[in-house]
């Protein structure tokens, strides 16, 4: 699923100027659901302690949609860089490709 969302992060930065405020929103609330899976699936059995770091980031995009989905075109480009590096990356270390099998 998130190799779905890195492509849609993808997709709406090369048309991000013509992305209406309702559909920049609509995305940060598509991350955020995501991030919220994230959590609850993979880390699920991991002590909350060591799970701040998600449970910050979740709690802070959740009170600042409206701000982030209002933010002008370079800084929302910005933040949307950063969340397709960290989607990607909670997608490689959840789902880590299978070495190729070795023939003896």
């Amino acid at each position: 699923m998130a190799t779905t969302l890195v492509t849609e992060i993808q997709r709406a930065q090369t048309r991000l100027r013509f992305l209406s405020r309702a559909e920049r929103g609509a995305l940060i609330i598509r991350i955020l659901h995501e991030l919220k899976t994230h959590r609850q699936e993979v880390l699920g059995n991991v002590p909350a302690e060591r799970c701040m770091w998600i449970d910050r980031l979740i709690a802070s995009v959740s009170s600042t949609i409206s701000e982030i989905a209002n933010m002008q075109d370079v800084e929302f480009n910005r933040v949307l860089t950063e969340f397709e590096k960290l989607m990607a990356t909670l997608q490689a270390i959840s789902h880590p490709e299978k070495s190729p099998n070795t023939i003896h």
